[in-house]
Order: structure tokens, then C-alpha cells, then sequence
């Protein structure tokens, strides 16, 4: 296919990652739960709470103008008597000083956002920020640093840095980093050129794709995943890994087929059980909402199916 017919093609537009990072952290409360536990150590369970804050916020220049940004996500987790606030970035682009400039921006303005104020003293509390690398990156550390310099003395506080280099599959499950695992194939990215000239290290890529897939399969039966969390995850999956796989057709072909095939076959009938397991009365009213879900997805599916169709008959 020509690349700038690809470059068009319904599967890649108006798709970025931290699209994927937001999906998730908007939709799928199971799987956000233990990706901040792992971020910052901490202990929540299926009972806390999350509530989504504004993601837009307003930048002010040395100029005076205004420039809107939205942030990836920042929400608040509630359990018991613990109520924190978390701003988290998914970065796509390579570690440079500007990232942390940017999350101090961010953050200022959702202290600002979150402050009280009687007239004579005025608290601003910030959020706990983390940033997920999808790229490597040799200059970032886990941890950076934000020095608040003030007339009373210095503040501080740390930003925890992830970096999807540093985990293994056995880790991301081991952890339950269902999050990341979207984000997985950026593992592979500097190889991209070796694994498409070599079919035998084209299947090996493959193969660890459908060992994945085995592996989410086996954590919806156990009940680590719900049936919602597991079908955006391999659809999130399929996306990114075709995005970020645009220019290297045979490595496409492969392992884009393999989650696109996955994405065709999800059994969305399992969304009408898990709601009838919930009560006739609640499951009526959630049965409405799976049925449009399911038409909704039937369509997506469609269009997939025709997409991929036509992706392989123009790279014959």
C-alpha cells in the first residue's frame, strides 16, 4: 500500500498513544487500581473509589496568551479515610527537560484547581505525578524532582518515572500492569528494521503476541480481569501496535493481524451473562446499556474487518 494511503486508512487516524492511555484510565477502574499501586506503593482494593477530575487546563505565557492543554489523567482515589489526587502522563516522544517543565505546569494548575482559600491564607495541595516512558530513555531515572524555592524556604516533591523498557510480560502480569500492556510492542521498536527483513524473528514477535493474548484469555477466566478491561485492552493493543508499526509492513502483517483477528472474535455475548450474574432488576438496566455496546461494537468490527481485508489486498 502506498504510504500515504496508509497514513489515511481508518485504523490509524486521529490515534495517538496517550489516546489508548486515556481510554483506559477513563473506562476501566479494575485495571487503573493496580497500575497506581505499583507507581507509588500503594494498597488500594476493589472498594476504592475514583473520581474523575478536568483534564483541561489553561497555560499562561510570558506574553499573556493562554494555551489549553489537556492532561492524560488526573483523578481522585478515595478508600476509607486515604483521599489522594493523581496526575499521571503517558510520553510517547523521547525524555528531554522539557517533560518535567511540563508536569510542574500541570500541576501547578490542578493544585490551583484544588485549593481553599479564607482570605488570608491560601493552600494549594499537588497532585502525586507519575510519567510512563513508552520510549527508552538513558536520561531519565525513576525518580525525578520538582524544588519549590519560596520566601519560608524550599518545598519539594518527586516524580515517579516508569519506563515500559524495564518490564517483562512475566512482570506486567506478575504486577498486574494490565495498563501497560497496550504499550508493550514499544519493546521492540529499535529491532523493527531486523525483525521485518527476518521472517524467522517475525514469528518469534508474533508468537510472544499470541503467548499474551493466552495470558490475558487465562486472567479474564480467573476473574483478575473484567470481560470490559479485556476487550479494551486487545483492541488498544491492535491499535497501537499498528500504529507504531506503520512502516514496517511485515511486522504489521503479523502481529497486527493476530490482535486484529483476536478483536474480531471477542465474544461480546459474555458482556449480556456478566450483566444477568448482577440481578434481574440491575441486570435489565445494565442488559439496555450492553446492547447498544454490543451493536456499537459490531459495527467497529465491521469496519475493522473490511479495513483489514483491504490492507492485505493492497500489500499483494
Amino acid at each position: 500500500m502506498q504510504e500515504e494511503n496508509k497514513k489515511d486508512a481508518s485504523i490509524y487516524s486521529d490515534f495517538a498513544f496517550d489516546d489508548a492511555f486515556r481510554t483506559m484510565e477513563t473506562e476501566c477502574d479494575d485495571i487503573l487500581i493496580p497500575f497506581v499501586n505499583h507507581f507509588y506503593n500503594e494498597h488500594y482494593d476493589k472498594t476504592a473509589k475514583i473520581t474523575r477530575l478536568r483534564n483541561e487546563h489553561f497555560i499562561e505565557h510570558e506574553d499573556q496568551s493562554d494555551e489549553k492543554r489537556i492532561t492524560d489523567s488526573h483523578f481522585r482515589i478515595t478508600q476509607g479515610e486515604i483521599s489522594k489526587i493523581y496526575h499521571f502522563e503517558c510520553e510517547s516522544k523521547p525524555y528531554d527537560n522539557s517533560i518535567l517543565v511540563r508536569l510542574f505546569e500541570y500541576g501547578s494548575q490542578i493544585a490551583t484547581d484544588e485549593s481553599s482559600n479564607d482570605g488570608t491564607v491560601l493552600k494549594v495541595r499537588f497532585p502525586y505525578t507519575g510519567l510512563l516512558l513508552l520510549r527508552r530513555s538513558n536520561k531519565a531515572q525513576d525518580t525525578a524532582k520538582v524544588i519549590i524555592e519560596t520566601p519560608g524556604g524550599d518545598v519539594s516533591y518527586d516524580i515517579a518515572i516508569k519506563k515500559m523498557s524495564n518490564y517483562t510480560i512475566e512482570q506486567l502480569f506478575d504486577n498486574r500492569l494490565y495498563f501497560m500492556i497496550p504499550f508493550y510492542i514499544f519493546n521492540f521498536e529499535r529491532d523493527f528494521n531486523k525483525i521485518n527483513r527476518d521472517e524467522n524473528k517475525t514469528e518469534a514477535l508474533a508468537e510472544i503476541f499470541r503467548s499474551l493474548l493466552k495470558r490475558l484469555d487465562y486472567e479474564l477466566e480467573t476473574g483478575n480481569l473484567s470481560v470490559f478491561s479485556y476487550d479494551v485492552i486487545i483492541r488498544l493493543t491492535h491499535k497501537v501496535v499498528y500504529k507504531l508499526t506503520m512502516n514496517h509492513a511485515k511486522v504489521q502483517e503479523k502481529v497486527g493481524d493476530i490482535m486484529g483477528g483476536k478483536v474480531l472474535d471477542l465474544p461480546e455475548i459474555r458482556l449480556f451473562h456478566e450483566a444477568k450474574n448482577l440481578g434481574l432488576a440491575e441486570g435489565e438496566e445494565e442488559r439496555k446499556k450492553l446492547a447498544d455496546e454490543n451493536e456499537k461494537l459490531s459495527n467497529e468490527n465491521e469496519l475493522l474487518r473490511k479495513e483489514l481485508e483491504r490492507l492485505k489486498n493492497n500489500n499483494k
